[in-house]
């Protein structure tokens, strides 16, 4: 190959790079309004026992999106209506995290599954590098797939549509504050354990896996680059959820949100439109019930 072949080359190979780069940081604000399309499938099982309905769901839209949602609520007498509280929490919990508001009793419960079509089993490098082009997708099919969810639910004569409540606990805060600022249908957002400074909160996650705070800080620039992190700066969003209130619930002690993410939330906060609330301990999790109550506390005390 010629010197000159060689510079042609490595010049395509830096204008491919800068390609990439753009489309990855450009915020995808008209993808997450046309993502949604119209719903055109929902295929449903319901299970009504004890005067608790239970229903999942499979929706599909006219654009290929995809949600798994579950419902949980309380037998609907005739023309009753109840407040609706919608949940994206941790990729783990998914839809089931309405297994975790115990049994319904004037609120109506629903959850989504993240839309992600890959492999789980992502333990090494390569795996995750092979996936990372479904976790692209999950990540930006998040925000449409809350507003799907709340199409089909918005069509059920059960629901107060004056009382319509956006949850995004941990994983889900900035998808939630994307969803929320976008679709004007949920009424109130509530914020949860989550971070307003993605790069402070995924530089702190990293802590376990690289000792090097430079290299750690690279490595979360980049990480967050591959998934579109501009696009999900809860910082953009959080002021466009107003005038509709919104709630930011924080940790005095969280070991998974550090003291930087958080700064932005006191930020917000400044805003007539946004309450802050503390809670004591740590972060939420699968076995830490004292959190899980607080958490419950404020939002239910907030929508009943």
């Amino acid at each position: 190959m010629t010197r000159r072949a060689v510079s042609i080359a490595f010049l395509l190979l830096i204008a491919a790079i800068g390609v990439c780069w753009v489309e990855l940081a450009t915020p995808k604000r008209d993808y997450f309004i046309e993502r949604k399309g119209l719903l055109v499938r929902d295929d449903r099982v319901v299970n009504a026992t004890g005067g608790v309905v239970h229903e999942t769901l499979q929706l599909e839209s006219s654009t290929g999106l995809v949600v798994d949602l579950r419902v949980v609520r309380p037998t609907a007498d005739a023309g009753r209506k109840y407040p609706l509280l919608l949940m994206i929490g941790g990729h783990r919990t998914g839809k089931d995290a309405v297994d975790l508001v115990g049994v319904p009793q004037r609120i109506a419960y629903a959850a989504i599954d993240y839309p992600y079509r890959g492999s789980h089993s992502l333990d090494g490098f390569w795996q995750s590098i092979a996936a990372m082009p479904k976790i692209q997708d999950a990540f930006l099919d998040t925000p449409p797939a809350l507003s799907l969810a709340l199409d089909w639910l918005l069509s059920q004569p059960w629901v107060d549509r004056a009382n319509v409540n956006l949850v995004g606990v941990s994983l889900g805060f900035p998808f939630a504050a994307v969803a929320g600022a976008l679709d004007a249908r949920f009424t109130r957002v509530f914020l949860l354990h989550g971070g307003g400074d993605n790069l402070s909160w995924v530089k702190h996650a990293g802590r376990r896996s690289i000792d090097n705070e430079t290299l750690r800080g690279i490595a979360a620039r980049g990480a967050l680059l591959l998934v579109y992190g501009n696009s999900f700066d809860a910082r953009t969003w959080i002021p466009q959820i107003a005038p509709r209130p919104l709630v930011i619930v924080a940790a005095h002690d969280d070991d998974y949100v550090p003291r930087e993410a958080q700064e932005p939330l006191i930020e917000a906060a400044q805003s007539e439109f946004v309450e802050l609330v503390w809670t004591e301990g740590q972060h939420i999790g699968p076995n830490r019930q004292v959190e899980l109550q607080q958490l419950l506390e404020a939002v239910l005390s907030r929508i009943e």
